[in-house]
């Protein structure tokens, strides 16, 4: 059996979260532009627990909670993580004058459920890329790559009105309710609609990352602060979210090393390609590094999961010292 029928076959009696983990470790052990420095995660994981709180709730200035209306609150949720990527489109809308950033985008879908614009499944089906320009303030015609972003934002959302409208009613509680409290469940489930599978393939072999459709149940379940519809019991089972500035902020600290080739090309701005070897190696070594990082946080007595470290090194990400320096831009719908 060659490896990549073992791999499927492995894929079929795991869980979701399960088979990013192991194929995460797959492309680290075979990495030919990004290595983990493992010798230095003990103590680094350390440290960064001493400095960087855990977070466990969403914060109410960016995003849309409401104690009265459960509806509404897992709508936005879904909503903002069906349009949760376009980093790869940061550095060319700061170049004309508009934020793309996650803060940005998630107080502008804010305002526009304050407004009842965007707030139901109806609406997202019939979502059109001049509602995306309008609501997030990108001025439509300026610039190509903007004018895609916008579309695919619409299209995304489209989608998830289209799979609450005809396999739930309409209703994202019910999706909560058919994952049955299980974050990996729910992950399972929107992982399956094609605008949250991500998957790529290295060296002949599938690997997923599914990071939107991770990063949902757990927004989900800090948007419920644990608690009911979202009062998942195996939120400890979800690796950390493959993007770019996880990776980046491992770099700059020291735990990842580049080539020096891949270095050069992220430090001049040039793309790297979706799905190319290089951008899932970075993908996958940062999943596997924060699954050492856990690991190491437990032997200390921690019981941090994978989702409460990423968000502290993505807050990390942030801080001047990081975010001044320039991490890999990759054009995807993923992250």
């Amino acid at each position: 059996m060659n490896i990549e029928r073992q791999l499927k076959s492995s894929a079929s009696q795991t869980s979701l979260p399960q088979q990013v983990r192991e194929m995460a470790a797959f492309v680290a052990q075979r990495a030919d532009f990004v290595q983990i420095r493992e010798e230095r995660i003990g103590a680094y994981t350390v440290g960064l627990l001493k400095r960087y709180p855990v977070i466990t709730s969403l914060d109410a200035q960016n995003h849309f909670l409401s104690e009265a209306s459960p509806v509404a609150t897992a709508a936005f949720v879904l909503a903002l993580d069906s349009i949760n990527f376009g980093s790869g489109y940061f550095k060319i809308a700061k170049e004309a004058g508009v934020s793309l950033e996650y803060s940005f985008v998630a107080g502008s879908l804010r305002r526009a459920f304050s407004e009842s614009r965007m707030n139901t499944a109806e609406k997202w089906l019939s979502a059109t890329a001049g509602d995306m320009h309008d609501i997030f303030g990108v001025p439509q015609g300026r610039l190509r790559q903007l004018d895609r972003l916008m579309g695919l934002f619409a299209d995304h959302l489209g989608t998830t009105g289209q799979y609450i409208l005809e396999s739930h009613d309409g209703d994202p509680l019910n999706l909560l309710e058919a994952a049955q409290n299980s974050a990996v469940r729910l992950a399972e489930i929107v992982s399956a609609w094609p605008t949250f599978h991500d998957v790529t393939r290295y060296k002949g072999v599938e690997v997923p990352f599914m990071k939107r459709a991770q990063i949902l149940a757990a927004d989900m379940h800090l948007a419920f602060e644990g608690k009911a519809p979202a009062a998942f019991t195996d939120i400890g089972e979800l690796t950390s979210f493959a993007d770019n500035m996880v990776p980046h902020v491992l770099r700059c600290d020291g735990i990842l090393d580049y080539a020096p080739e891949l270095l050069a090309r992220i430090e001049s701005g040039e793309m790297i390609s979706p799905g190319s070897a290089e951008e899932a190696e970075i993908r996958a070594c940062g999943i596997h590094t924060v699954e050492l990082m856990k690991r190491a946080a437990q032997a200390e007595g921690s019981n941090v999961t994978a989702v409460n470290i990423d968000h502290i090194l993505w807050n990390r990400g942030y801080e001047p010292e990081i975010y001044s320096k320039p991490s890999h831009q990759t054009m995807t719908v993923w992250y």
